[in-house]
């Protein structure tokens, strides 16, 4: 798998600002904060801090304390009971998955979100903090943005489903195809 884009972060940054409240919109309606959800205005904010702190916090390295932290944001004043730590293997194998020298940014970015997704690593958020964390990896590293448009969010949770139910399924390439998102490509 190669990355689809070569982007500098700033240039990266520069199109995540550009197409941000369509990238939130869509991360809202695939964390099922439907328009009239009273806690979807909560959500909205969380998307917004937390996409806040990735684009000015280049040096902020990508690892777990990083993932917690997205979620901590992500879940404010929407859900108390959230699982706050990660147990050793989890550090362990998530701190594996991003340090692969020979696999492109894009990969690992796609490698974390599904790792995330699988192992629900927390009471919920999984699919926020997931999303985000990748996005984090990726716009670091000039590779575009993951994101799962609105149309597309049903077709996702299915594959996800039987992703989970069969490891063989083949949910990373149609990510790859469908979910990511970078300059000259329309939404």
């Amino acid at each position: 798998m190669i990355n689809k884009y070569t982007l500098s972060r700033n240039q990266n940054v520069s199109y995540v600002r550009k197409h941000l409240d369509t990238l939130i919109k869509n991360n809202l309606a695939l964390s099922r904060y439907e328009l009239d959800d009273p806690l979807r205005p909560v959500a909205k904010q969380n998307f917004e801090e937390a996409y806040d702190f990735i684009l000015n916090n280049p040096d902020v390295e990508n690892d777990y304390r990083c993932l917690m932290y997205l979620h901590e944001v992500l879940m404010k004043n929407l859900n108390s009971d959230v699982k706050s730590e990660l147990n050793e293997t989890q550090i362990r194998e998530l701190n594996e998955m991003i340090n692969q020298p020979t696999r492109a940014n894009l990969e690992i970015a796609i490698d974390v979100l599904l790792y995330i997704l699988d192992k629900r690593l927390f009471a919920d958020g999984d699919v926020r903090a997931a999303l985000l964390f990748a996005n984090k990896f990726m716009i670091d590293n000039g590779c575009g943005i993951l994101t799962v448009t609105e149309d597309k969010k049903d077709i996702f949770r299915e594959k996800l489903k039987k992703y989970k139910e069969d490891k063989d399924y083949d949910l990373k390439n149609w990510v790859y195809m469908y979910c990511v998102k970078g300059p000259k490509l329309d939404y």
